[in-house]
């Protein structure tokens, strides 16, 4: 006899409690299974949306950072559902890399996007014979298409743990034991045009330099009523604005750099690693450079640093391509 397997089901979100999630708006998936390797996943994209509708490729498209938030739901949804991994447990992402299979895929149907995701266990680590961290290879699908993958490594760790080394390392950086968020300063906010975006809450750069090396660098705004990069309470700069940083940046290099104008830009890739907490009190700078991509006509390839200080807290590349004009790219 032949097992059936159970479609997955697009009727409703999953517990945002189980994705880390304060929001229901914020929750994207809807359904998993177990696979052999690993899991399958189900998703509802949003063709609107505050945050990643915002910005200036195409309207017509999804967000790629959308896909990116959608695999970080899975490997927190992976690690308690499908490991074991206790509700009180602490995440911490070490690395991401983020690509784009299929451009044509991300283009907005007449319907909100189903999506569902392989994710496959390619390695453990083990403490003491226990699982605590994971390297998740994802593959998601749009309306049945491979549109994009990515590679993720992660652990967890009691709360307890947690806030041992939360204490360690802020007091080395001659912070209090309990973090602060400070108020507000006055900033020059870059236009949201040069960093591609329409809504000037969603520039998150500001006061931006540009040195004789070509680095451009901006101090990142935290904004911490930001309903999509902050939407639960944290204690550290968390990796979501991380990635919007790092896309931002690379996309004011290639404006200042090369003269490309934001909206023919796509991020095609993101390759990141997390190195070192980020602290609210800490100016968080965004650095990159910008440089004709040797390995594909018409792109570029950004190199990303986000420091604090001397010390970097994550670095990185982001790889943008110029759309081909069509159609498409005259949607707002």
């Amino acid at each position: 006899m032949t097992a059936t397997v159970r479609p997955l089901s697009y009727d409703r979100n999953i517990p945002r409690d189980i994705v880390h999630r304060e929001s229901i708006a914020e929750v994207f998936l809807t359904d998993a299974m177990a696979s052999p390797n690993g899991a399958v996943f189900a998703a509802q994209l949003p063709r609107n949306h505050s945050y990643f509708s915002d910005h200036r490729g195409t309207a017509a498209t999804y967000d790629p950072l959308l896909l990116i938030e959608v695999f970080r739901q899975v490997a927190i949804y992976y690690a308690h559902t499908f490991v074991g991994v206790e509700r009180a447990q602490k995440f911490v992402f070490g690395s991401a890399d983020f690509e784009i299979l299929d451009r044509d895929t991300f283009r907005i149907g007449a319907c909100p996007g189903h999506c569902t995701i392989a994710a496959e266990v390619v390695a453990e680590k083990r403490r003491d014979g226990a699982i605590v961290g994971l390297t998740l290879e994802m593959t998601a699908r749009i309306e049945g298409a491979v549109a994009a993958r990515e590679t993720m490594s992660y652990l967890w760790m009691p709360a307890a743990v947690w806030a041992r080394i939360r204490c360690r390392a802020r007091r080395g950086l001659g912070l209090p034991d309990a973090h602060a968020v400070p108020d507000a300063a006055p900033v020059a906010r870059m236009r949201p045009a040069a960093v591609g975006r329409h809504n000037p809450r969603n520039a998150i750069l500001a006061n931006p330099t540009l040195d004789e090396n070509g680095e451009i660098s901006a101090l990142t705004v935290i904004d911490t009523n930001h309903p999509s990069l902050f939407d639960h309470a944290l204690d550290h700069v968390p990796g979501m604005l991380q990635f919007e940083a790092a896309r931002q940046i690379a996309m004011a290099a290639a404006n200042s750099s090369l003269g490309l104008d934001t909206n023919r830009m796509v991020m095609h890739r993101l390759e990141i690693t997390f190195e070192k907490f980020g602290e609210f009190e800490l100016d968080t700078i965004a650095r990159a450079v910008a440089e004709p991509d040797p390995d594909e006509d018409g792109s570029v390839l950004a190199t990303i640093r986000i420091t604090q200080g001397d010390d970097a807290i994550a670095s990185g590349r982001v790889h943008l391509r110029v759309t081909p004009v069509d159609v498409w790219t005259m949607v707002q």
